[in-house]
């Protein structure tokens, strides 16, 4: 604020003198005011963060609490249901890709992926950010012989991933990016056995249908994120995402980098098949985060005690970063 002096005249020198000490002021003032500004976003950030992990970690309890969710079972339809529930509250248009799979001893099974469109504000190609919301039928991974037909609960192995991304939907309906987005739950990552052709088959059907399409409608990357919610969260490089999407990949650390986020660790150390294969087969940059290092993979034991809220906070974090910023 500047206050003129009314009906008294100053020398010149004085007068320059004052002019300059309250121009003086009127610059300090603006950058306390600037300062103040950039603190009070400093401190929006983490409130946010911890805001969405709360609304993440309800999904996920939710999630553990249908018990197993792979097709055929009452979880699975209430998977099915909280999605197209959150889809039609937060995106832009819902849809849903069905498909029929003939299994290797002829049996046919119906199974679907759900697509949340949140169209933004520039053209161009969307990104695709992935999860596969099934779980195992079988605990494969067990020691015990007794234990190994079992379903396992995938908490972490199936329920992460879709609650980041039911996470980030509620993020993109309270904060619209500009690039167009995909949130993609895929169906059957997990179904069959390992080595067969029954893995990775709701991603599979959909890079199938991007295929028939012209290159500028097809993503121009895909982020896959599973098993991201273990209490003792490291994510390496995974290698088939070095090679496929460096630029996506520099994107991500470089982000976490900036937010002082450690679970984030540069090296790499797996090769691992995930739902981002098939779209690197396309051509399109697409790479995994997952914490590869969880004992309970593929076991009876994948529960709700072994992730918390702060691990899925910290990978929202980053991935909703890197959408703002695309």
């Amino acid at each position: 604020m500047l206050i003129e002096r009314e009906n008294e005249a100053l020398p010149e020198g004085e007068t320059l003198k004052k002019t300059s000490k309250i121009y003086l002021w009127a610059a300090v003032l603006c950058v306390l005011n600037f300062l103040s500004s950039f603190e009070g976003l400093a401190q929006a950030e983490p409130f946010a963060k911890d805001k969405y992990s709360q609304i993440m970690w309800n999904y996920l309890e939710t999630l553990s609490e249908f018990g197993p969710r792979y097709v055929g079972t009452k979880g699975y339809s209430q998977t099915l249901d909280l999605l197209r529930h959150v889809g039609a509250e937060s995106a832009d248009d819902v849809l849903e890709h069905p498909f029929v799979i003939t299994r290797h001893n002829g049996e046919q099974m119906r199974m679907v992926n759900i697509e949340f469109v949140f169209n933004g504000t520039a053209t161009g190609r969307p990104i695709l950010v992935g999860a596969h919301y099934d779980t195992r039928p079988f605990a494969d991974q067990e020691s015990d012989p007794k234990l190994r037909d079992r379903p396992i609960p995938g908490v972490n192995d199936g329920g992460s991933g879709t609650a980041v991304l039911l996470g980030l939907a509620r993020y993109l309906k309270d904060h619209p990016v500009d690039q167009p987005v995909r949130l993609m739950f895929f169906d059957g990552e997990d179904f069959g056995k390992s080595g067969s052709s029954e893995m990775f088959i709701g991603s599979s059907y959909h890079a199938s249908q991007l295929e028939k399409l012209p290159l500028k409608q097809r993503p121009q990357a895909v982020l896959v994120v599973d098993m991201v919610g273990d209490k003792d969260l490291e994510i390496y490089k995974e290698t088939y995402s070095m090679r496929s999407g460096p630029e996506l990949l520099d994107r991500v650390y470089a982000m976490a980098r900036r937010k002082n986020i450690s679970q984030f660790n540069e090296k790499s150390k797996y090769s691992i098949q995930d739902d981002h294969l098939p779209f690197i087969k396309l051509g399109i940059p697409s790479v995994v985060l997952i914490d590869f290092d969880y004992p309970y993979w593929h076991k009876v034991s994948d529960t709700l005690d072994k992730c918390s809220p702060e691990s899925l906070g910290v990978v929202f974090s980053v991935v909703a970063g890197v959408l703002a910023e695309w």
